[in-house]
């Protein structure tokens, strides 16, 4: 007896259109897989660079915010009391430690030696700057005051001047006047200036000094100690503490850089 089996007629192309089928539903459902990894992978790296770069940028704000903070924080204080200096954004900051010179007159400001003298006019003998027509307002002062023209430039503005080295050329007025032996002439007076001149001047000085070192009311400390030998003369004080200095060098150095010359041009 046939099986109906055997009697069924076989379809080579069908069962051939079915392998095919399935052979490519499942490379599209493997492409489909490697196409989400790759996606995934895509991601992941566009993450993670988004993640580096917003770090590397994070760094070198940070850098810069530290560095704008040593340099210029005079120029923001300056600004929140509405105050200018065409030199505010000069100013840096550095670690110093204050030592007086052992002899005290091993210090090259101290003496009268030719070497002492080049000294103190190499800090406090320094010319004048200007400040140009737009930035002058910002001073506060009138307009009447003496004009300048860069000659390096020809900008026309006003002439100013640094009080660090006004405030350095008074120390050295009031230095030469403990010498006057040595000085016979002050360099900063007329040879026919009476006594109370040299004194009124003298006293201008002082006075200056003293408001700029109440104006900056240095807050470090000093300590005392004992000197070997000498217990009986009591306990000595030590100024060899540390400081947060303005770098002098910098401004010097832009002081030099935007001299003006001595005649009005």
């Amino acid at each position: 007896m046939d099986s109906k089996y055997e009697n069924a007629p076989y379809n080579d192309d069908e069962s051939r259109t079915s392998g095919e089928y399935e052979k490519a539903a499942f490379l599209n459902s493997q492409y489909m897989r490697e196409s989400r990894q790759k996606r995934q992978m895509m991601w992941l790296t566009f993450i993670n660079l988004f993640v580096f770069v917003v770090s590397a940028m994070t760094l070198v704000c940070a850098i810069f915010s530290q560095r704008s903070t040593s340099s210029h924080s005079v120029a923001k204080l300056m600004d929140q009391f509405d105050i200018y200096s065409p030199a505010m954004h000069v100013v840096e900051y550095h670690h110093r430690k204050f030592e007086l010179a052992q002899p005290i007159n091993a210090s090259k400001y101290v003496g009268i030696t030719h070497e002492t003298e080049n000294a103190w006019v190499d800090i406090a003998e320094l010319p004048d700057q200007m400040i140009t027509l737009e930035d002058f307002p910002k001073l506060q002062k009138p307009a009447t005051s003496l004009r300048v023209t860069n000659p390096k430039t020809g900008e026309t503005g006003y002439r100013v001047g640094l009080e660090v080295f006004h405030q350095l050329s008074c120390l050295n007025m009031i230095r030469i006047a403990t010498y006057p032996d040595y000085h016979l002439k002050m360099e900063w007076s007329d040879e026919n200036d009476s006594p109370e001149h040299v004194r009124e001047h003298l006293d201008d000085c002082i006075e200056t000094l003293r408001m700029s070192l109440m104006c900056m009311s240095d807050v470090n400390v000093f300590t005392f100690h004992d000197t070997p030998g000498r217990e009986q003369e009591g306990a000595v004080p030590d100024y060899g503490s540390h400081h947060v200095c303005r770098n002098f060098d910098g401004i010097k150095r832009w002081a030099l850089e935007n001299a003006m010359p001595e005649t009005v041009v």
